[in-house]
C-alpha cells in the first residue's frame, strides 16, 4: 500500500503537468467561439469541408448509425455519392448524440466541439509518442515539452479548433498511434528487440483499421509504419511481433467497415471512394510484413530459398492481379500520380495539394503561410532534428522518429496538407531537442536542468510567436464570411423559380448547399463526383453570357454566386490577367473575360464596351468589400436569373443609349447601366434584369430607371419586379436627341 502511494506521489507532478497542458490546449482551441457561436448560430470554419462535415453529422444523428452516402443536392441536378469515409461522421454523431442529446441546438454545439476533443487525444497521444521514443525516465520533462508544442503549434491548434468540423484533425492522430504502436517492437538502445505480445498485434490492428475508416487515404500512413516494423523483424525473425498479423485483421475489419458505402455507392475497388481497395493494401502490407518476418526467423542456409519461394509468390499474385484485376492497379497508380503527384487538373488547383513553400526560393507569399501555418518551430525543424541526430541519433527509436519526421516533412514539402499530419512529429522532436539541449547547457548553468524548464521555455517561445499568441487571444465577434452571408440570405429569402439550382466557384458549394439547403452544380468535392459536369460547370464561366444562360435553363439552375471572390482564372476563363489594376477595374480583364460584369452586379461599363448581364438579377451584395480598390466594391453577389424586361424605342441611327438605375448595397451607392447602340432604322432595345424600387435587405434601388441617348435629356420609367421576372415589354417612344 505505502509503495502504491509513493509511486502515485511520484507521478503526480507528471499528471498535474499534463493535465496543465491540456487544459491550455483546449483554450487554444476554443478561443475562437465568439467567432464560432457569436450570432446565435453556429458558423462551420476555415473552409467548406466543415460544413459538409456539419451536415453529413447532423444527416447521420437523423439515421444513427447509417451515415447518408447519396446527395441529391450536389452535382445537381444529377446527385452524387459523397467520398469520404465514414469513420469521422459516425464517431462525431456518436459524440453529438451522447452529449447533445435530443436538443437540436446543443447538438449542433456538440458537433463543433468534436474536433477540440480530437485535438485534445493528439496532444495526448503526441506525449505518449514521445514518451516511447525517450531514452529513459530522466527524459519525461521532453515528453511534457513535446507536449507544449503540440498543444501550441499553429497548424495543430487550427485544425482542432471548434468549428473547424474536418477529418484533418484525426489524420493528425491516426499517424501518430501508427507510429507509436510501430515503436514498440523497436529497442530503446542497440540490444534486443523488445517481446512481441498478441496485445502489440491487436493494438495495431485496431488503430489502423480505424485510420483508414476515418480516411480513405491513411494506407500511406500505414506503408510509413512498415518500414520499423520490418526492422524490428528482421532483428528476431518472429511473425507474431512483425505486425503482419496486424494488418491483416485491421484488413478484414476495415473491409467490414467499408461495407455500407460499397453497397451505396458501388465502387468495389476505388481510391477516391471508401472501397475494398484499402483493406487490400493493408492486407497486403500484412502479408509482406509475414513473409518479411518467415524469412528472417530461417537459418542463414535456407533465407535464400525463402526469399526465392517469397519472390515467386508475389510474381504469381502480381500475375493475378494483373489478369483479373486490372482495375485495381490502375486505381492505385492514379491515387499516386493524380492525388500525391497532383496530376490531376482539378487537385492541382487545390490550395492545400500545392508545395509547402511554393516555387523555392521566389514564393514569398507560401513562405509566409507557411510560417502563419507552422510558427517558428517549422523553421526549427532541420536544426531541430540535427541536435537530437547527434545527441540522440544513436538510439534506434530516436532514429525511427527521425525517419518519421524526416518523411512527413518531405511529404509536406509536396503537399502543404500533410504538414498537418507532421505536426505531433514537430513537436516531439523540437521538445527532444530543447531538452536536449538544456541538459547540455545545465553542465554550467544548473538551474536548466530542472525539469520544467524546457516546457516553460517552449511556452515562452510559442507565446512570444504571433501566428500562436494570435490563437490564444479571444476571437472578435465578426461578421460571417461573405460566402455564408449569401447562404443565409438564400437561405432567409428563397428563390421564387421552380429552379432551384445554384452555381458559384467549387470552393463555395458545400456553404450554400448546408447553410442555404439549396442543390448546388460543383462544390469541395471537384471532379471526383462527375468529372465531365465538373469541367462543364468551371468551363461555362469561360462562354459569353448566351452560354451561361442555355447552361442555367438546362440544368435547372436559379442563381449563381460570384463577384471578386471567385474572379481568377479558374472561374472566369481570364488567365493570368489580373481583374484589378493600380486601385481599379482592368478594362483588359472586363473586356477579354465576356462575364466579367459578375464582379459589378451585372452591370455594363459602356466606356469600355462591357455589356451588362441581361438576364442576371442582383439579389444580394456581401457587406465584406475587396480592400484596395478606389471604390466599394463586394466580395460577391447572389444573381437570380430572370427572363428580363424588354424595354425599346427609337433613336438617331447608330447613336449610343445607356440606360441607369441608381442603387445601393448596404448603404453603398452605385449606379447600374446597360447600353445597345440603335439600329440604322433607329430602333433599339434593350433587355433589363434589375428592378427600380427594389427593396431587400441590404439592396435597394431608385424608384425609376432613366434612359437617355448621345448626351440627351434622360427619360425616366419604373421598371417593376413583376416586369422583370415575366419579360414584359416596356416601349418609350422617340429619345430625346441633342
Amino acid at each position: 500500500m505505502s509503495w502504491n502511494s509513493s509511486r502515485l506521489r511520484g507521478a503526480a507532478p507528471g499528471l498535474a503537468a499534463l493535465v496543465a497542458i491540456l487544459l491550455l490546449a483546449a483554450w487554444a482551441r476554443v478561443a475562437n467561439f465568439p467567432a464560432v457561436l457569436g450570432r446565435g448560430e453556429l458558423a462551420p470554419q476555415i473552409d467548406g469541408d466543415s460544413s459538409y462535415h456539419l451536415h453529413r453529422v447532423l444527416e447521420t444523428v437523423k439515421r444513427f448509425p447509417r451515415v447518408p452516402h447519396f446527395d441529391p443536392l450536389m452535382n445537381w441536378p444529377e446527385g452524387g455519392f459523397c467520398p469520404w469515409a465514414d469513420g469521422f461522421d459516425l464517431s462525431a454523431a456518436a459524440f453529438a448524440l451522447a452529449a447533445g442529446g435530443a436538443d437540436p441546438a446543443r447538438t449542433r454545439v456538440a458537433v463543433a466541439l468534436w474536433p477540440v476533443l480530437l485535438g485534445l487525444l493528439t496532444v495526448w497521444a503526441t506525449v505518449r509518442l514521445a514518451r516511447r521514443v525517450a531514452p529513459g525516465p530522466s527524459w519525461k520533462s521532453a515528453a511534457l515539452a513535446a507536449g507544449v508544442a503540440a498543444a501550441l503549434l499553429p497548424e495543430a491548434v487550427v485544425h482542432s479548433r471548434l468549428g473547424r468540423i474536418d477529418h484533418h484533425v484525426v489524420e493528425a492522430l491516426a499517424m501518430t498511434l501508427l507510429a507509436t504502436w510501430a515503436l514498440a517492437r523497436v529497442p530503446v538502445r542497440r540490444g534486443v528487440v523488445p517481446p512481441a505480445r498478441a496485445w502489440f498485434e491487436l493494438e495495431g490492428a485496431i488503430v489502423a483499421a480505424l485510420a483508414v475508416w476515418v480516411f480513405s487515404g491513411s494506407p500511406i500512413y500505414v506503408a510509413l509504419a512498415t518500414l520499423p516494423l520490418a526492422w524490428a523483424a528482421r532483428k528476431d525473425g518472429g511473425i507474431v511481433g512483425s505486425g503482419g498479423p496486424a494488418l491483416l485483421a485491421a484488413g478484414a475489419l476495415s473491409a467490414l467497415l467499408s461495407i455500407p458505402a460499397v453497397l451505396d455507392h458501388g465502387h468495389l475497388v476505388s481510391f477516391k471512394f471508401p472501397s475494398l481497395l484499402q483493406p487490400a493494401l493493408l492486407g497486403a502490407a500484412g502479408l509482406g510484413l509475414c513473409a518479411w518476418a518467415w524469412i528472417a526467423a530461417a537459418e542463414p542456409g535456407r533465407r535464400r530459398a525463402r526469399l526465392v519461394a517469397a519472390a515467386a509468390a508475389l510474381g504469381s499474385a502480381v500475375a493475378v492481379v494483373v489478369a483479373f484485376q486490372r482495375g485495381a492497379l490502375l486505381e492505385v497508380a492514379s491515387g499516386v500520380q493524380g492525388w500525391l503527384f497532383r496530376r490531376d487538373p482539378w487537385l492541382a488547383t487545390v490550395a492545400e495539394f500545392k508545395p509547402l513553400f511554393g516555387r523555392l526560393p521566389t514564393d514569398e507569399t507560401r513562405w509566409m503561410q507557411s510560417y502563419w501555418s507552422l510558427g517558428w518551430a517549422g523553421f526549427f525543424l532541420p536544426l531541430a532534428s540535427l541536435v537530437v541526430a547527434v545527441r540522440l541519433g544513436k538510439r534506434p527509436r530516436i532514429a525511427a522518429l527521425l525517419y518519421f519526421t524526416a518523411a512527413l516533412a518531405a511529404l509536406s514539402l509536396l503537399q502543404t496538407r500533410f504538414s498537418r499530419v507532421a505536426v505531433p512529429f514537430v513537436a516531439v522532436t523540437t521538445g527532444l531537442a530543447v531538452t536536449a539541449t538544456c541538459r547540455q547547457l545545465g553542465r554550467r548553468w544548473p538551474w536548466l536542468r530542472a525539469s520544467a524548464v524546457p516546457s516553460l521555455l517552449l511556452l515562452v517561445f510559442f507565446v512570444a510567436d504571433p501566428p500562436t499568441r494570435l490563437l490564444v487571444q479571444l476571437a472578435p465577434r465578426v461578421k460571417p464570411e461573405p460566402i455564408l452571408e449569401a447562404a443565409f440570405n438564400l437561405r432567409d429569402l428563397p428563390l421564387s423559380s421552380p429552379d432551384r439550382g445554384v452555381l458559384s466557384n467549387w470552393t463555395f458549394g458545400h456553404q450554400l448547399e448546408v447553410q442555404a439547403d439549396v442543390p448546388v452544380v460543383v462544390n469541395g468535392f471537384g471532379s471526383y463526383l462527375d468529372e465531365r459536369a465538373f469541367w462543364n460547370a468551371v468551363d461555362i464561366f469561360k462562354g459569353t453570357p448566351g452560354d451561361l444562360d442555355a447552361y442555367m435553363v438546362r440544368n435547372r439552375i436559379g442563381a449563381v454566386v460570384a463577384g471578386a471572390a471567385t474572379a481568377g482564372s479558374e472561374i472566369s476563363g481570364a488567365g493570368d490577367a489580373n481583374a484589378f489594376a493600380r486601385g481599379a477595374l482592368n478594362a483588359s480583364y472586363m473586356r477579354s473575360a465576356p462575364l466579367s460584369p459578375l464582379l459589378i452586379a451585372g452591370s455594363a461599363v459602356p466606356g469600355w464596351d462591357v455589356p451588362h448581364l441581361p438576364h442576371l438579377m442582383p439579389r444580394y451584395a456581401s457587406s465584406a468589400i475587396v480592400n484596395g480598390i478606389a471604390f466599394p466594391l463586394p466580395f460577391l453577389w447572389t444573381y437570380e436569373r430572370v427572363r428580363g424586361a424588354a424595354v425599346s424605342g427609337t433613336a438617331a441611327a447608330g447613336a449610343r443609349v445607356i440606360a441607369e438605375l441608381r442603387f445601393t448595397e448596404n448603404r453603398r451607392a452605385h449606379t447600374y447601366k446597360a447600353w445597345t447602340d440603335a439600329g440604322r432604322d433607329g430602333a433599339w432595345t434593350l433587355v433589363l434584369p434589375f428592378p427600380s424600387g427594389m427593396l431587400r435587405p441590404g439592396l435597394r434601388s431608385e424608384a425609376r430607371w432613366t434612359v437617355s441617348s448621345n448626351g440627351g435629356r434622360p427619360v425616366e420609367f419604373e421598371l417593376p419586379e413583376d416586369a422583370v421576372r415575366t419579360g414584359a415589354t416596356i416601349a418609350l417612344g422617340d429619345l430625346p436627341r441633342t
